[in-house]
């Protein structure tokens, strides 16, 4: 399982290809066919996070203006390297059609303060991006380390702040965080809400990035009960800046940020810190 990103590339990145795929093709189409974007442009979606193997590298073409499909192409043909320090790691094709890329080996670590460059080779192009590794969030702490919930807990449990557990962190002016909210029981029992408006059989939360310093987790944001690892990351500004551009209007399309040279996308790294939540029935 890859490490977990945060709303915009799991979400809504292939709303954010496709309006690339239009800006693009206004440069990288001949005036013979406007609505055909340039073939061999890439699209980088990639993400080192720090003390994990590199999992998160996809490349992909883009969208057409028209296309009723919801992801661009894969692109698995590619030679793509991670430098650091002077020293190439060349990356392996993952498997099945996807596009994704990962490093084999054992001998590449991603620490805080790492600079990487991503060098990709493609029909004749080449694809570069740079990212440091950020800091890891500082002094995260719960409010308390157990939740109990009841079996069939009732509208004024719910409202009340038995149901919420705040987890909190060093921020710093300007920096953006997100946090991740993940059973790790292997068969954890279900909790059971009065009318929950959404899909209960995920164990994965997400919090969408924000400048913020502490974020509560409620009853709504928690599937099952059982041991929960709780992570804050640290985001880059690279990825900040994509986040921010992740609303377009078709009436007005603008492009979306992109630290990639010769070719669209987001090369960025995260760090994160981790501690444990006990979601325990009554």
């Amino acid at each position: 399982m890859r490490t977990a990103i945060p709303p915009v590339p799991r979400h809504t990145i292939a709303a954010l290809m496709f309006a690339i795929g239009l800006l693009a093709c206004c440069g990288g189409c001949s005036e013979g066919t406007p609505l055909e974007p340039d073939a061999d442009l890439l699209v980088v979606r990639a993400y080192l996070f720090a003390g994990q193997p590199v999992t998160d590298i996809q490349l992909t073409g883009t969208l057409p203006l028209g296309s009723t499909d919801s992801s661009a192409p894969p692109v698995n043909d590619a030679a793509v390297t991670l430098v650091k320090d002077g020293r190439s790691y060349p990356l392996e094709r993952s498997a099945g059609d996807s596009g994704y890329y990962h490093y084999p080996g054992s001998d590449l670590a991603v620490v805080a303060g790492d600079r990487f460059e991503l060098v990709v080779l493609y029909r004749g192009r080449t694809v570069t991006a740079r990212t440091t590794v950020p800091a890891a969030p500082e002094a995260v702490a719960l409010s308390r380390d157990t939740m109990v919930i009841p079996e069939n807990p009732d509208i004024t449990f719910l409202r009340s702040d038995s149901s919420r557990v705040t987890v909190s962190w060093t921020s710093a002016p300007g920096a953006l965080w997100y946090v991740v909210v993940e059973n790790m029981d292997p068969d954890p029992a279900p909790i059971v809400l009065p009318n929950a408006p959404f899909n209960r059989a995920r164990q994965r939360f997400i919090a969408p990035p924000a400048e913020a310093s502490a974020f509560t987790i409620g009853v709504m944001n928690l599937t099952h009960y059982g041991r929960h690892r709780i992570t804050v990351y640290r985001i880059n500004e690279e990825y900040a800046a994509l986040y921010r551009t992740r609303q377009q209007d078709s009436r007005d399309l603008n492009e979306p940020l992109t630290n990639i040279v010769n070719g669209l996308g987001i090369f960025s790294a995260f760090n994160g810190t981790a501690t444990t939540l006990v979601i325990a029935p009554r």
